[in-house]
């Protein structure tokens, strides 16, 4: 079957109508994500919370609006997020990986239930955000132990690092398993969000 490519890029089967209202709804949908993203980790930064919340509703604009707007709001989230934060702008690789194995699922899921597909199950994203953990823990313990040596410049994510560091004496295995937890848990958080701002996208857009 051949892929639908202006769905996979921008969510708009190539049937409908690409009016000045769904660009419109496109372009907000990805600032909304992009503002929930930066203030996520700002508020995870504030209360020093063992989570990196800086990609709460990426799986979600994936689903919603395809691979493009996915992409664009993973880079720009991270590129404010070094503005304004402490957070390395090398880290927007983890970030991107995100939008690209959330789409690569729902992609699957698409085909897998063509042509009668309709709407994804919420199993469909907490898949995205298991391969999206597995993804950022691999890369982002590459660049964390090549670059910052463990140091993620976050320090409730080093929180955690220096507690199990006190107990298991071995840098590069607690930065490893303190990410792999970490993102698990942060990623299916996201999955959760992302599925309820969905639902809401597909609302919104059966009145428009």
């Amino acid at each position: 079957m051949k892929a639908d490519l202006q769905q996979e890029l921008f969510g708009i089967f190539s049937y409908e109508e690409i009016n000045f209202i769904r660009v419109i709804f496109i372009f907000l949908a990805t600032v909304f994500c992009i503002f929930v993203n930066y203030a996520g980790s700002v508020l995870a930064e504030i209360l020093v919370f063992p989570l990196y919340l800086d990609s709460l509703l990426t799986i979600g604009l994936a689903s919603l609006c395809g691979l493009i707007p996915a992409i664009v709001c993973a880079l720009l989230s991270n590129i404010v997020l070094s503005i304004f934060t402490h957070c390395s702008i090398l880290f927007s690789v983890c970030h991107i990986c995100t939008a690209v194995f959330a789409w690569l699922v729902f992609f699957y899921y698409r085909r897998q239930s063509f042509p009668k597909y309709e709407s994804f199950s919420f199993e469909a994203f907490l898949w995205a955000g298991f391969w999206a953990a597995i993804s950022n823990a691999i890369l982002g313990n590459i660049i964390a132990d090549l670059v910052f040596a463990a140091n993620t410049g976050r320090p409730s994510a080093n929180t955690v690092v220096q507690g199990m560091y006190i107990v298991i004496p071995n840098l590069f295995f607690v930065n490893n398993l303190a990410g792999l937890v970490e993102n698990f848990v942060d990623k299916i958080l996201s999955g959760i969000l992302s599925f309820c701002f969905y639902k809401a996208g597909k609302q919104i857009l059966k009145k428009i």
